[in-house]
């Protein structure tokens, strides 16, 4: 009985820390008009929401220090990849992400919007 107990404290401390694993700096309503389009990415705790070209799309994100990991939800062609990395950096101020697809040499450049 006491392994179990031990067992079940463990698995209870692991979840809690695994739900930390997003950079919380990056959450927010990010706006580039670096490409032809404007392109906005809103970040919350358990997802991402991706507007360009008149077109919205929902992922499931997670982050470390470097690399953004996501998964497409909505608007799923099963023709297309679903899962992306994306690497990112944000300046000093934190007000500047920068992001830059592993297939893609650019680096494109998004704000964060304040609130109006």
């Amino acid at each position: 009985m006491k392994t179990i107990i031990q067992t079940l404290f463990l698995i209870i401390i692991l979840q809690s820390c695994t739900n930390q694993k997003n950079n919380s700096e990056i959450f927010g309503h990010w706006i580039s008009t670096k490409s032809t389009n404007t392109v906005e990415l809103q970040f919350f705790k358990d997802s991402l929401i991706y507007n360009a070209w008149e077109k919205t799309t929902k992922f499931k994100w997670e982050s470390n220090r470097t690399k953004i990991y996501y998964v497409q939800l909505t608007n799923i062609n099963p023709e297309l990849e679903t899962d992306f990395i994306m690497e990112y950096r944000l300046n000093s101020e934190k007000d500047t992400l920068f992001v830059k697809t592993s297939e893609s040499n650019f680096t494109n450049e998004f704000i964060k919007k304040t609130a109006d």
